[in-house]
């Protein structure tokens, strides 16, 4: 089974719409939805904004469900020259704010007792770039930075920009997700469609501009990779 993760309903409502056989399962605080897509097994939940809601919903759907995979799907602000409706693909996930670099022995954005980056599967990462290739989607193959706020300035993130040049997408809830599955030992890969441009004077209105057309672009990928798994 495949577990398919989104942090708002734009971002899942394109996937729903595909799913055949489609049965509702609500557990504790989450509501789950089974069915198939290109006849594969899906599992798909709607996790809300933030990483203890990401994180809490990525357990649920671990220990309730047999899934082999994890993708998270979604929107994230743009930086390091990526431009409206590109694909940034996952290579690696981390954290933006957390930060105790003063205990010594930890860089910006790792957390104590675990990795300063969580590794998406490579298996899923080769099938990714190739469907994009076919799919002709710009994209970018890199990180993707999670904290609690809605980035507006590039400042918020100089400290990591400064450790790691290829972080094209920041949002909310992609390293708890990863995180959640790299502790349960879960193939995972992130799919961030760029709504907004960090420091952009019209980011708050270009976020609501491209949500959908953003949301569609990363639900284009995960149907085909779906496809093929």
């Amino acid at each position: 089974m495949i577990g398919i993760i989104g942090a708002l309903n734009e971002e899942l409502e394109v996937i729903l719409k595909d799913v055949t056989d489609i049965k509702e399962i609500k557990l504790k605080v989450r509501t789950f939805y089974t069915g198939k897509i290109y006849n594969k097994d899906v599992v798909i939940v709607l996790a809300g904004i933030g990483k203890v809601n990401a994180a809490i919903t990525t357990s649920l759907l671990i220990e309730n469900f047999d899934v082999k995979y994890i993708i998270n799907i979604g929107v994230a602000g743009g930086l390091n020259g990526v431009k409206h409706k590109d694909v940034v693909v996952s290579r690696e996930v981390l954290y933006h704010d957390v930060d105790v670099v003063s205990i010594g022995k930890y860089v910006r954005g790792q957390m104590p007792g675990s990795d300063a980056l969580f590794y998406a599967d490579e298996n899923l990462l080769n099938k990714t770039k190739m469907i994009l290739k076919n799919l002709h989607i710009d994209f970018k193959i890199g990180k993707v930075a999670s904290g609690d706020q809605f980035i507006y300035s590039l400042d918020t993130v100089a400290e990591v920009n400064k450790l790691y040049s290829d972080i094209y997408a920041v949002e909310m809830e992609a390293a708890a997700i990863a995180h959640t599955a790299t502790l349960y030992k879960i193939p995972f890969i992130v799919y961030r469609s760029i709504s907004d441009i960090i420091d952009n004077k019209n980011q708050d209105e270009d976020f609501y501009q491209f949500l959908g057309e953003a949301s569609y672009n990363a639900s284009l990928v995960l149907k085909e990779l779906i496809k093929i798994l």
